[in-house]
């Protein structure tokens, strides 16, 4: 009969946290955080994202980051009525969870407990499943926001 060997020890201990840590990152939604367009403030403290090709029933979503390393996640998408709407990627009720939204036509469906709410009443306002809305305003083409509405929803992410 073989004996069991120390060095197989730690080899199976190292595979179990290896295990553990791929588990971590699979289940913390940090797999798809390529589909988040990176943005960064200007020197004024403001955000813009043009938004002239976003089609009706399109969202896309963005990882804001500053200087401070404070890291927001959020979608900006336009209903079928052509509004644009911007939201955190969060909701009050999962936001320590990490897992957002995801975008079916015209409906963004909270992936924790699949509850789907109108792209048309993201901007209407937040709570439980809802996405919690951003504050912006347009300046011609593009969506504009200030850091510090930003990082209101900073709270969401940390």
């Amino acid at each position: 009969m073989r004996r069991f060997k120390p060095i197989h020890g730690v080899f199976v201990v190292l595979l179990f946290m290896g295990a553990v840590f791929a588990a971590d990152f699979v289940l913390e939604g940090r797999v798809g955080r390529a589909r988040y367009q990176r943005v960064s403030p200007d020197r004024s403290g403001t955000v813009r994202i043009a938004v002239a090709d976003l089609a009706p029933k399109q969202v896309r979503y963005y990882r804001f980051l500053n200087t401070g390393n404070q890291e927001v996640l959020f979608f900006v998408g336009r209903d079928p009525g052509g509004v644009v709407q911007v939201a955190f990627d969060a909701s009050e009720s999962h936001a320590r969870v990490g897992r957002g939204f995801r975008h079916e036509g015209e409906w963004m469906v909270d992936n924790k407990c699949d509850t789907p709410v109108r792209l048309a009443m993201v901007n209407h306002g937040g709570g439980g499943c809802r996405p919690v809305p951003v504050a912006h305003r347009f300046e011609g083409d593009a969506v504009v926001m200030t850091e510090n509405e930003l990082l209101k929803g900073w709270r969401l992410f940390n």
